[in-house]
């Protein structure tokens, strides 16, 4: 059986138009085992036709890295995404996830 090593990708950003500017923010899924997903992520999309509205899309690519798959969501309010990330208080465990990987960044 041959094992393929896909690359996990980090979050990015994706650029569009003329003027090369920011329209979407790409962030990868996680599996049931905590760890990033190597084929699933969600787009964070800005319109610049609708400068106050967000879309969020869940991409699913293929070996090639190509999107294989777009599930959309509504466009809504970027204000309503900001009031319910502003009211998430990070969990005991996150807190500590966190800390750990800021521990292991800083011995490297």
């Amino acid at each position: 059986m041959k094992m393929i090593d896909t690359p996990v990708r980090e979050m990015r950003f994706g650029f569009s138009g003329p003027d090369d500017r920011v329209v979407s923010l790409n962030i990868p899924a996680i599996n049931e085992n905590d760890r990033r997903h190597p084929v699933c992520s969600f787009d964070l999309e800005y319109d610049p036709e609708q400068p106050d509205m967000l879309t969020i899309c869940l991409l699913e690519e293929d070996q090639d890295n190509f999107i294989q798959t777009v599930r959309r969501s509504i466009s809504f309010p970027a204000g309503q995404l900001a009031e319910l990330l502003s009211r998430r208080e990070a969990t005991a465990e996150e807190v500590s996830a966190w800390r750990s990987h800021a521990e292991d960044d800083e011995q490297i």
